[in-house]
């Protein structure tokens, strides 16, 4: 069975998703409709890959019968509703990190999943990681006994991209790249809930965090 993607924005995000997409064989994955804010956007990205539809927006991909799985590479403010949407109609949604804003939306959005019976996931790439995937396996085998202590970092200077420190855009460190440190230590922890969380950061002079500890 071959699944037919949509793809909700036409960014570097969504772009690098095709590309990785393509390694599979077309028997097994088609893209078959893109959708971005405006249609000149979807036009120009269905062109350079191919895509044979492209809509001026989100509605059309979520109304549209030969798409069988979506694919959501918008910002991260817009996810509830068009992730919403799309579960609504019963379509499957792989969606960028982070999949929500806050909890409540997250909890909204698995409450839709399980009332539209479809599946839902957060398109964490570093999880499938070859390395990632072999640590995993380890801990799971007892290779390096038990975890009692994780300590994970990441760091990456952006000044130039406005979107990062506006708070309304979703911009700040937690949400951009603070997720990656934040999930592969659950994941290291199987998913065990902290007993506490301690956090301090700098605030930027917009009001998003440029750095937690």
């Amino acid at each position: 069975m071959c699944l037919r993607w949509g793809i909700c924005g036409a960014g570097k995000i969504s772009h690098d998703f095709l590309v990785g997409l393509k390694t599979r064989p077309e028997t097994e994955h088609r893209v078959v409709a893109v959708a971005a804010r405006s249609l000149e956007s979807a036009e120009k990205f269905a062109t350079t890959h191919s895509i044979p539809k492209s809509y001026g927006s989100y509605e059309e991909v979520a109304d549209d019968p030969e798409v069988d799985i979506v694919y959501v590479g918008t910002i991260h403010v817009t996810h509830l509703s068009i992730v919403l949407r799309m579960l609504e109609m019963k379509k499957p949604v792989l969606c960028e990190k982070p999949l929500t804003m806050n909890a409540q939306d997250t909890a909204t959005l698995i409450e839709a999943a399980k009332k539209n019976n479809v599946f839902l996931m957060e398109a964490v790439w570093m999880r499938f990681f070859p390395a990632i995937a072999e640590l995993r396996k380890q801990i799971c085998e007892g290779v390096i006994g038990d975890v009692m202590y994780v300590s994970a970092n990441i760091g990456t200077r952006r000044l130039n991209v406005a979107r990062l420190y506006d708070p309304k855009m979703g911009g700040g460190s937690v949400l951009d790249m603070g997720i990656y440190p934040l999930n592969f230590a659950t994941m290291i922890f199987g998913g065990e809930k902290p007993e506490s969380i301690h956090a301090s950061g700098w605030l930027a002079s917009t009001g998003a965090c440029v750095a937690r500890c």
